[in-house]
């Protein structure tokens, strides 16, 4: 069972303080992945994108206090990975997108480990595809650069998230996660600046150069 958390404030980025709701962590990553999904337009998708690392951060930070050891160096590793994420895509944040996401601030609770961390799972599947397609639209170099780059953190991020779900489900005393089907074609993005369009191809996974980013084909 967790204990609920009152309201809390907060200073906002003038210096106002403003009331924070206190959530479980699962509540808090069905909010991003949600606002993730709405998000129409460049900013704010980078927005969203850079709110998501640093919950990753955050929920990264409270695994590294349990006690199990695994759970807590996995933990330490995934808030180190959420946070080089979150610097990845802050340099093309503006100002007001980041101030309007501060929801991670009110993380109050892990909550249940199990279906947090498979909710976090989701969330970093989603943020890779999501800057996937932002770096085929690219519209600069500035912009392609920081998705790839956000790309590759990301993934460490969701690595990591893997991991802990097996640990978890050995620490807990139940079954380890499947490791995902290897049969499966993926849509294989040649990956390149603005102005060197490639057309995209499919290819069993595994197969991919170092050019290119692998996402889901369904």
């Amino acid at each position: 069972m967790t204990t609920s958390r009152p309201r809390r404030p907060w200073p906002d980025g003038d210096g106002e303080r403003k009331e924070v709701a206190a959530m479980e962590a699962l509540r808090l990553i069905k909010t991003a992945r949600h606002a993730l999904a709405e998000a129409r337009h460049v900013p704010d998708v980078l927005a969203e994108a850079r709110q998501a690392a640093l919950l990753t951060e955050a929920v990264g930070a409270r695994l590294a206090e349990l006690d199990d050891e695994e759970l807590a160096g996995l933990g330490r590793q995934l808030s180190e990975a959420g946070a080089h994420a979150s610097v990845c895509l802050d340099r093309s944040v503006v100002r007001a997108a980041v101030l309007s996401g501060g929801r991670v601030r009110g993380l109050a609770e892990l909550g249940e480990l199990g279906p947090t961390l498979g909710a976090l799972d989701g969330l970093l599947r989603e943020l890779g595809e999501t800057l996937v397609v932002l770096a085929c639209g690219a519209d600069t170099e500035g912009l392609y650069w920081t998705c790839i780059d956000a790309v590759d953190a990301v993934a460490e991020c969701k690595d990591l998230a893997v991991r802990l779900r097996e640990a978890a489900g050995t620490a807990l005393g139940g079954v380890e996660a499947e490791p995902a089907g290897r049969g499966a074609p993926l849509l294989v993005v040649r990956l390149g600046p603005p102005g060197e369009a490639q057309a995209p191809d499919y290819r069993l996974p595994g197969a991919t150069e170092a050019s290119e980013v692998s996402v889901p084909a369904g």
